[in-house]
């Protein structure tokens, strides 16, 4: 299942994408989102244009297990983000890789943030949802990407607070 998710923010793209990836800013994101956060990986390489990042970190939602996935899952769902960003593309790769179930759910998309000004830019994620599990595969895919949604919309309306908060300095 493709899908795609857009927000505008009021910042630079590259003030954006520093706040992103920035200490501060992801030990305030995750416990407001309700999200264990554990960075498990974090090397930066090269400066401005030519400066990479690979981040990899475990997310372990706080949320109760949907019923229909209790029989696949034992505990608490928690998964692992892998993070692939190239500055001169303005886009990061990601691969998300679930506690369970991983050799048959497979969820993959690129985040980009694109300037539209000096002080405004749209971060756009395009994903694709794929789960191979007979008879709930579609219903998995879906819930994925409700969750992933809803994730966006809060952190949407966190990183807004956040940069009205924290202005560049």
């Amino acid at each position: 299942m493709e899908y795609r998710i857009e927000d505008t923010f009021d910042v630079s793209a590259d003030r954006y994408w520093e706040m992103f990836f920035s200490e501060e800013y992801n030990a305030a994101l995750w416990p407001a989102l309700d999200i264990g956060w554990e960075l498990l990986a974090f090397e930066r390489t090269g400066e401005g244009a030519q400066t990479r990042i690979h981040r990899e970190q475990r997310l372990t939602p706080r949320r109760e297990v949907p019923k229909f996935l209790s029989k696949l899952v034992s505990g608490a769902i928690t998964y692992l983000e892998k993070n692939d960003y190239v500055a001169a593309d303005g886009a990061m790769k990601t691969v998300t890789i679930p506690g369970f179930a991983a050799d048959r759910i497979h969820t993959v998309g690129t985040y980009r943030v694109v300037p539209l000004g000096a002080q405004q830019c749209k971060r756009v994620w395009e994903g694709v949802a794929d789960c191979k599990i007979p008879l709930v595969g579609g219903k998995i895919e879906k819930h994925l990407v409700e969750e992933i949604r809803e994730s966006y919309r809060r952190t949407t309306a966190f990183t807004r607070k956040w940069l009205a908060e924290h202005p560049a300095g």
